[in-house]
This record gives C-alpha cells, structure tokens and sequence, in this order.
C-alpha cells in the first residue's frame, strides 16, 4: 500500500512536469529532469542536430520570470559561454533559446557524475585527492577572476556561490577525476560599467559566504571567493563546517562567518595528520577581513604545488609515510569521557532485561550521545576488542523515524548481537540525538551485565563516518517538512523489514574487514621482521 502511494507520487510529479517529452528549437529532445536549483530545473536532453549527443538544459521558473532574474539569467549564459571555452574545469554553455511559453533556457554540456556533496557522503578523500580536486577547482577558479571580455575590456568575475553542490566531479578514464565548476548564475562582475549588475539584495548561500558578502557590502572582489574555498577546503578534510551554529537564519550565519574564529584542525582532532603548511593556507583563507587572506589564486596554487611537492618527496623517501594522512578521516578523542561512562549507573526506571536505548550524557567533554546495552556478563567479554558496525536506516519520505544500530560480531564464534533502537523524529528528544550524533560524530557504548547491573561495566568508542554524519544532517533537515504517509507503527515495522534484508550483507562487510584487519597485521610484522634482519645484517 505504501509503495503504491509513493509510486504514485512519483507518477502525479512527471505528468506536472511539461517540457519532458517536448522539442526546444526544434533541435532539443527533453528526456528527463536531472536536477532542481534556485532558478530553475535542469533536463537530460537529446541534440538531434548532432546524432542524439546527450545534453543538459537549464530552462528558468516560470515564478521567477521577471526583469531582475531574466537579467541574471543572461549573465549566466554570457559568462559561461566564455568562460566554459577558456577553462576545462567550468560548464560550457553551449547555446541558449526561449520556450513556446517565452521562458528562456541554456544548453550546457552534459556532465555524467555526481557533485562533491555527494562525493563526500560515499567517501572520504586521500590527501593527494584532496589535493588534486583543490588544484583543479583553483584553476576553474583563476580563470573567472582573470576575467571575460566585453566590449573591448576585461571584466574578472566573482562567482559568490562556491560551495559543494557547485562543484562537480566527471570521472574519467583516461585521466582520472575532472572537476567543473557549476551555476555562475549569481556571479558578479568587479566593475559596474559592464551593465550588468544585480539589485543589492543578498543573493548567496549562507554556509559558504565571505563576512563581507554576508554583510551586503557592493564591492566584492576575488577574495570572497576564497574565503568560501577556505570554507570548501575544512570541509573536504574534517567533514566539519569551520563554524558552529544553533540554526541555519541569517543572524546566526551572520554572527558566525563575522565573529567566531575557525579551530586549528588540532582542536577539532589531534589525531588528523595534516601538512602545517595545508593548515595555515585554509586557516588563512577564513580570515576575517580580505587583506588578511590570500591576495589571489596564484598565492594558493603555489602552496598546493609545495605541499604536494612535499608529500611526493615523503612517499618516496617511505612507502609507509602516508598511512596517517592520506585518509583523513575523524577519530576522536574519548579517553576522559569514557572514563566517566564508567560511573553511570544502570536506571531504575529500565528493567534487568536484554535491552539496548540511547542516552544523552552530559561529561566534562561536552553532551555526548551513549547507547547503553545490557548483555550477560560472559558474552561481553566475547566483544571486546571486536569488530563492530554502526548503521543507519530511514525512510524520511514516508515517516520521519531513524532505525539506528549497532552491531558486535566476534568471528571467531561467531557470535552477532544486534542493538536497535528507533528516533521518532517527531519527538524533540529523537531529533536532539540525531543532531548531536551528527555533530559529534562518535558515541560511547556502555556495557552492563545481568550478574552486576547496578554499574557500567565496560565502554567502547565507535565512531561515524563521513557519509553517516551527512545523512544524518541531512534526515534531521528533511524531517522538518517529512509526509505521514504511515504512522510511526506502521513506519517501525517497514525499517524493521528493510534492514533484516540487509542484515547478510551486513555480516559479509564485518566479515571481510576481520579478513583485512588480519593480513593488515600480518603486513606489520612482515615488515617487523625486515626491518630486524636488515640491522642484524648491517652490524
């Protein structure tokens, strides 16, 4: 019955949408809608004038056709058409054209691939990726600021929306990753004799935006492209945005992006090795104010080039000197708040039963999200120093309800426990955990037995990946406006189904990484042992 309604849905949305199926020009063929943006959608569509060569087709919403946003528009397609000629890492505009409605729209390249937004959630980026996709995006990027020609002059541009969505990654085969810059769609050229300028409502994404952009300031230059690249930059290596904020309003952005200073990648984790240098060019591009920062791409391009320089250099010298940096991932620091987990006392109000629930913990560290499991004494012994997984499981387009789980698997047994509990999002307290868990991005398990139930018995740290962090960011924002196409019963039971599916799988991933946690070891004292002989050889 459910799928049903949300098949539905789907079906209700393509006969809504009027230009799939339609020639544009006679020349277009719209096949599919590929993408949403603040201006319009975006079509896969077929070029009949060269053999069905796939194409992308920007057309503007018909809400917003009026002079201001035809205007920028038009913008759009200018620079783009000249931009995507002079740099491989931005869109090409290929041609543009009005609708028999008379709304405009643009023919770009189509880009088979997914943004870094994307990107990110499914993986976590090596250094020398990192390093690849900054040096690509900088070139996008010092080709719009040395600017388009018109009428005789050249005019730089700012692009004032560079964030993750903005930059798409094309994989190919010969070269590997191509990075392009998207959307110039609110770019600004850096004098107004162009006559093209824009109204000075603010027009930007908060997240991303320059304290100068966000304070509504006219005279933007370059710089405010780097501080959002500095911004872009934090992210792609901690998984953490540079600034804490309560919501997502303007003051609060405001507030952040003016006032709070960014952490050094040590305090937000010791563990994570980044190059000193790498460190103080992100730090630097969050400055405050713009003489502060970066003056110009080239400034970035040349401390890339050094830093990979230097990591080339430590790879030859050790085949060993990456295991540390080159996955940059978050492991936090946990001893202090783990040893004060050894404290809690098992509630009252919860029986002596084999039970699992989430609790919030408030330590010296800060409020820390805990799941707290009761097992017999014996079996926890048999899970310590396991392997474990963390999963998470929604359904937001139906009910908003979170399965979350933790899983212990001793292989040796093999034994599995299976600790579920269900976030009704519904519930402030299910959305405070979710938020938490996101933002912390680690949680303790407490251990209790049957035998001795009044204390907590032993404590394991797990931790979350990128990708998890991310959806659950993204699940708490989309929870806000989620259907109750079911009730919450109703929900429990369909995530309960959708991940015993899911469950072999599961056991096979667990599996394979004690398989690889095996001859990782043994790699080690292999190495060990070579080591040794090389110095009793030299003596």
């Amino acid at each position: 019955m459910v799928a049903n309604k949300i098949s539905s849905m789907v079906t209700q949305k393509k006969e809504l949408d009027v230009y799939i199926g339609k020639f544009l020009n006679n020349r277009y063929l719209v096949i599919d809608l590929i993408g949403k943006g603040g201006m319009g959608k975006v079509y896969l569509a077929e070029d009949t004038a060269k053999n069905g060569m796939p194409v992308a087709v920007k057309i503007l919403s018909l809400s917003l056709v009026n002079q201001q946003m035809f205007q920028r528009f038009v913008r759009e397609i200018f620079i783009g058409a000249q931009l995507g000629r002079k740099s491989k890492h931005i869109v090409r505009v290929l041609s543009y054209g009005i609708t028999e409605e008379q709304i405009p729209f643009c023919v770009m390249e189509y880009l088979p691939g997914k943004n870094l937004k994307t990107f990110l959630k499914n993986q976590t980026l090596t250094l020398p990726q990192f390093l690849d996709f900054c040096h690509q995006i900088c070139l996008g990027l010092e080709c719009a600021h040395q600017g388009i020609s018109l009428k005789a002059e050249i005019y730089p541009v700012v692009h004032r929306d560079i964030k993750p969505e903005n930059i798409f990654i094309v994989e190919d085969v010969k070269v590997g990753a191509i990075i392009k810059i998207l959307d110039f769609g609110i770019a600004k050229f850096l004098t107004e004799r162009a006559g093209m300028t824009l109204t000075d409502s603010f027009i930007g994404s908060l997240p991303y935006c320059s304290p100068e952009h966000i304070e509504g300031r006219k005279l933007l230059d370059m710089r405010s492209d780097i501080y959002s690249l500095g911004v872009l930059m934090f992210e792609m290596l901690t998984g953490k945005h540079p600034f804490y904020t309560t919501s997502q309003s303007f003051g609060t952005w405001y507030q952040a992006h003016r006032f709070q200073v960014p952490p050094t990648f040590e305090e937000v984790n010791p563990q994570v090795k980044i190059p000193h240098k790498l460190e103080q060019l992100i730090i630097s591009c969050l400055a405050k104010d713009p003489s502060d920062r970066p003056q110009n791409i080239s400034q970035i391009l040349t401390t890339l080039e050094k830093v990979k320089t230097q990591l080339n250099n430590k790879t030859s010298n050790s085949s060993n000197s990456l295991t540390s940096a080159s996955s940059v991932q978050l492991v936090p620091v946990t001893s202090i708040s783990e040893k004060e987990c050894l404290h809690q006392v098992w509630p009252k109000n919860k029986p002596i039963a084999l039970i699992g629930f989430p609790h919030l913990l408030h330590t010296t560290q800060g409020t820390i999200p805990t799941f707290w499991a009761m097992l017999p004494k014996k079996e926890i012994s048999k899970f310590l120093d396991k392997i474990n997984g963390t999963d998470f499981i929604s359904k937001i387009n139906i009910y908003p309800m979170i399965l979350w789980t933790t899983v212990l698997y001793n292989a040796n047994l093999p034994l599995t426990r299976w600790l579920s509990y269900f976030l009704d999002m519904k519930d402030s307290k299910g959305q405070k955990i979710v938020h938490i868990l996101a933002e912390t991005g680690y949680y303790h398990l407490l251990f209790f037995a049957f035998e001795e139930p009044t204390k907590c018995a032993h404590v394991k740290t797990l931790t979350l990946n990128c990708h998890q962090r991310q959806q659950l960011t993204d699940w708490l924002e989309l929870s806000q406006n989620s259907p109750e196409v079911i009730n919450s019963n109703q929900a429990k039971v369909i995530l309960k189904t959708e991940y015993e599916k899911i469950k072999p799988e599961i056991l096979r991933k667990l599996a394979q990484k004690k398989k690889n946690s095996n001859l990782n070891g043994k790699h080690w004292l292999l190495k060990v042992f070579s080591n040794l002989l090389l110095i009793f050889k030299s003596r």
